[in-house]
């Protein structure tokens, strides 16, 4: 069953390779080697562009080895990039999903008046409570779970996802990838934020690469977990019969949770308070 997820991931991988990893790549390349030609001062002067784009290409002709050897290290420069993008947007997701010591105060408050406002009861266990919404939306899927089900979601997604079917997991892995590339088009706006240092425009690339890069990671998040939570509602009954848990008609009661708890923990952690 892992081999099948792996390669599963591996055809969006490979397929995806040259869209997503040399074509931004040999962008970046071209726009850094453009900018870094046209400084701030002639930031915008496209006639100064052209004349420097018709000397590289007359040069080609003239001199095709040159042409061969600066096209590879362009190739290079782009792969080196993608690389870069990669790691930067690993940085970025650890921002976005960082737990820290704030508490999310004002998405906190402002959960709280719309309680109040729609005389809703609230639930201290849902409140926001980490410093960014993505951060809070992977904890929600926690405390739901141990909230309904009164066991630990991440212990128990292992040994869901060896029960259900390869369509389930193919929606699940799907939406992790969408998160990915939208981490790793966050890391291409750190760089094109870097390009501005010597060329003013890239700033503005940047700034709105690195903002639609987080709306889309926002609506991935939330599709994975949504996903998440599916999987463990409608499959908790085929846990608790793979755990040897029996059930009764009420589903599972806080007896069963715990004792299925108890078996995912193997008995050494401890029980969780909702």
């Amino acid at each position: 069953m892992v081999t099948d997820i792996l390669a599963e991931v591996g055809k969006h991988v490979s397929g995806r390779w040259f869209t997503a990893v040399l074509l931004p790549g040999l962008l970046l390349v071209t726009v850094a080697a453009a900018g870094f030609h046209l400084g701030h001062d002639q930031a915008l002067d496209v006639g100064r562009l052209t004349v420097w784009a018709d000397g590289l290409v007359r040069g080609w002709r003239d001199r095709p080895v040159r042409a061969v050897v600066e096209a590879g290290l362009a190739l290079l420069a782009a792969g080196v990039a993608g690389t870069t993008a990669g790691e930067l947007g690993r940085v970025v997701e650890r921002v976005w999903l960082r737990a820290g010591a704030s508490s999310g105060g004002s998405r906190r408050r402002r959960a709280l008046r719309a309680a109040k406002r729609d005389g809703v009861t609230v639930v201290e266990a849902y409140l926001p409570q980490r410093p960014t919404w993505m951060s809070d939306r992977v904890r929600l899927v926690e405390a739901r779970i141990r909230a309904q089900y009164w066991f630990d979601a991440a212990a128990a997604w292992p040994r869901l996802w060896l029960l259900v079917g390869d369509e389930v997991r193919r929606s699940v892995v799907d939406a992790r990838i969408g998160f990915s590339e939208a981490v790793t088009l966050a890391g291409w706006g750190c760089l094109y934020l870097l390009a501005g240092i010597f060329w003013w425009p890239a700033l503005i690339a940047g700034a709105c690469v690195l903002l639609v890069a987080w709306r889309r990671a926002r609506g991935a998040l939330e599709e994975f977990a949504t996903l998440i939570e599916a999987v463990i509602d409608v499959h908790h009954r085929a846990l608790a019969e793979a755990l040897g848990v029996p059930l009764g008609a009420e589903g599972v009661t806080e007896v069963e949770g715990r004792r299925i708890d108890d078996i995912l923990r193997k008995g050494g952690s401890g029980h969780h308070t909702s």
